[in-house]
């Protein structure tokens, strides 16, 4: 029977929308590139409403996905690991630069130099080809976060090392948490060096990508392999699109998460959900019988004792992992027999000296882009205010070409065809400009990026006049739920067209308790004379839901703020007529149904 691939994908917030982890999992043809990225908050501010960390990590899976997609096609080589590192440090630089201001000298040396900051871990898996059960890995990586293997006979084993001041192993990693010793930045250091790695491995089984909040906070290194595999025998549905596998492994984590999950798990050599349990009954059962369960409340001396047993399968490739001053010449890879694997290892080929050039060259043309890209955009939103629209789009255009993951300039592009659209005559051709907007603004969705807020309000803009109601409905959620959208102008506006589009869908409950709860935030944000204006809303939303009696209550307090309010001129005419309008229309309503 053909071997099924499949991969799963986990990724969990600690808090909601401030995450700070971003993965990569993609499919190059005969190559399964998978990639986490750790970002790390608590060594640098950010901009635009996000920590640098989630910046960071965004920026590196955004690029590490392009970068691969270019010209490598999935594939992880010694040479194009280094030039992955440049190419994510440098636009780290160029976004610290543009939006960030300069650190103070006196500070020079300390964390606080450190901007933009993640770690990294890949791994480029080719599908295997020819004779059964030989399956080659080359790994990228630098910081804690980390790569494994799921062995069916050896249980998890550990493929990359922690780039850590105080070398710890596993279970010492548990207890303490000491300082990182490289990781990716905008500031990064000459000296720091992306690991490269190469394993060849004669036994199916799964690989797995992880942050450390996968592997951080469970009692013992065992508990992690615990977690996996009792989730999997947990798990219904025979076939690998209907196994619930995934969800439990969610489920299990939404319980015990102390910090932002980001789990990729590739299995390789299967031809089935069967065959996958089937292969790992014995490692689980032995799991079961030989590591104590719940071992939060065991002695240390005694996880030590279990700890000395697992470990000689857990790092059984560590020797082959080279540290990363020991740099050598790369080789093909020539195999060395490990007993039930076949592992071969090589390191990155480039020296210090040479990296340290790279790297100083790109700081320095990092800086002289970063410059270029604030001008360009000072020059397009100058143009746009001014209404020279041609101006404008190339200014953006020239940022792109700089750097195409610039998202103030696809921001400002979505908003220079937008108005080209509204200002359009012909229906096809302002169908064909707002579709060209929404391409832009879609990409700074998807991305996470900055201008998130304003994009989506641009969105729901958009769709609503192309009368995509569901995509309009579904952009408004999104935004009513970033933090700070109720500090966006025109949100009367929004809510009137948000409201018109979601008459004209069918699922409306869960959108319309967004929306409510947004006017809830806005209530604690407007002066008493305006709080009126949510309450409205709230009102014609809990109407649309069916729900009267509450429909009620909210108008009956929008219309008393409205009659108690002591600043008349703060309110528009048009909002006092159309709450007394809506009010007379709720107790109509009521009136018919024999409530009053």
């Amino acid at each position: 029977m053909a071997m099924t691939y499949f991969n799963l994908v986990v990724n969990i917030e600690v808090a909601e929308e401030k995450g700070e982890d971003a993965n990569l999992a993609e499919h190059f043809g005969q190559t399964f590139l998978m990639g986490v990225f750790d970002g790390l908050g608590g060594r640098s501010a950010g901009y635009d409403g996000k920590t640098g960390g989630r910046i960071a990590s965004e920026v590196a899976s955004q690029i590490s996905k392009t970068f691969f997609i270019k010209q490598w096609y999935g594939n992880i080589t010694p040479e194009n690991v280094i030039l992955l590192q440049q190419e994510i440090c440098q636009s780290l630089k160029i976004k610290a630069d543009t939006n960030m201001p300069r650190t103070s000298s006196r500070l020079k040396g300390s964390l606080v130099e450190h901007k933009l900051c993640t770690t990294i871990a890949l791994a480029s898996i080719p599908k295997q080809q020819g004779q059964e059960k030989i399956f080659e890995v080359n790994l990228a990586w630098m910081g804690d976060s980390r790569i494994y293997f799921l062995s069916p006979t050896k249980g998890l084993q550990q493929l990359t090392k922690d780039d850590l001041v105080t070398p710890k192993d596993a279970l010492e990693m548990l207890r303490q948490d000491p300082p990182m010793s490289q990781y990716l930045t905008a500031d990064i250091n000459p000296r720091w060096q992306i690991h490269f790695q190469h394993y060849k491995i004669e036994e199916i089984g799964c690989f797995l990508a992880c942050t450390d909040g996968c592997f951080q906070y469970v009692s013992a290194p065992w508990e992690f392999e615990k977690l996996l595999l009792d989730t999997l025998y947990q798990s219904t549905g025979d076939r690998m699109d209907t196994n619930n596998w995934q969800k439990l492994i969610c489920q299990k984590y939404t319980d015990i998460k102390q910090d932002d999950i980001s789990l990729i798990l590739y299995p390789v050599g299967f031809n089935g959900i069967k065959h996958l349990k089937s292969t790992y009954q014995q490692r689980w059962q032995h799991l079961q019988e030989n590591f104590i369960s719940p071992t939060a409340n065991t002695r240390y001396d005694d996880l030590q004792r279990l700890w000395s047993k697992y470990r000689i399968d857990y790092e059984h490739y560590f020797s082959s992992i080279q540290d990363i001053q020991q740099t050598t010449n790369y080789k093909s890879p020539n195999s060395e027999n490990h007993s039930s694997s076949l592992v071969t290892s090589t390191s990155s080929s480039l020296s210090t000296n040479t990296f340290q050039e790279i790297t100083q060259s790109s700081k320095q043309k990092a800086a002289a882009k970063a410059e270029k890209i604030k001008n360009l955009l000072r020059n397009a939103n100058y143009y746009y205010q001014k209404n020279q629209l041609k101006e404008a789009e190339d200014s953006c255009v020239r940022v792109l070409e700089i750097d195409p993951y610039q998202s103030e300039s696809k921001y400002i592009l979505g908003l220079i065809y937008t108005k080209t659209a509204l200002y359009e005559i012909d229906s096809s051709r302002k169908e064909k400009w707002f579709k060209k907007a929404a391409s832009y603004l879609e990409e700074i969705r998807k991305d996470r990026a900055e201008k998130l807020i304003e994009s989506l309000q641009t969105l729901c803009f958009i769709y609503y006049h192309l009368e995509q109601w569901d995509k309009a409905v579904y952009s408004y959620q999104e935004c009513f739920k970033c933090p700070g959208a109720e500090k966006l102008d025109h949100w009367e506006e929004d809510l009137e067209t948000f409201i018109t589009s979601l008459r004209l869908i069918l699922n409306r409950d869960e959108a319309a308790n967004i929306a409510i709860q947004f006017c809830q935030r806005l209530d604690s944000n407007l002066p008493y004379a305006k709080n009126a204006y949510p309450y409205y809303f709230i009102a014609v939303l809990q109407e649309i839901k069916g729900e009267l009696n509450a429909a009620w209550n909210s108008i009956q307090t929008a219309v008393e703020i409205y009659n108690r309010s002591s600043h008349p001129m703060e309110i528009k005419y048009e909002s006092l007529q159309k709450a007394r309008q809506k009010y007379q229309e709720i107790m109509n309503k009521l009136k018919s149904r024999g409530y009053y």
